[in-house]
């Protein structure tokens, strides 16, 4: 069973299914909007994880030829 940490009626603290599918005053094209919202969100996670992986395998490069010369 898996217990979130959530505020009641606190939208934004709402584990992802759950506010995916709730069903509230809104209807659907709120539904809809929240879930772009959660798409555009997910996308630029993924932007910046595969950045800073970038990243760190630059400054090890760096390490490494630091080490190498001195």
């Amino acid at each position: 069973m898996r217990v979130s940490k959530m505020v009641r009626h606190d939208p934004q603290s709402m584990p992802v299914d759950e506010l995916l599918y709730e069903e509230d005053a809104a209807g659907s094209a709120e539904i809809v909007t929240r879930e772009d919202r959660f798409r555009e969100q997910l996308l630029i996670s993924e932007r910046l994880n595969d950045y800073y992986i970038q990243v760190v395998a630059e400054i090890r490069a760096s390490l490494e030829r630091a080490e190498a010369e001195g």
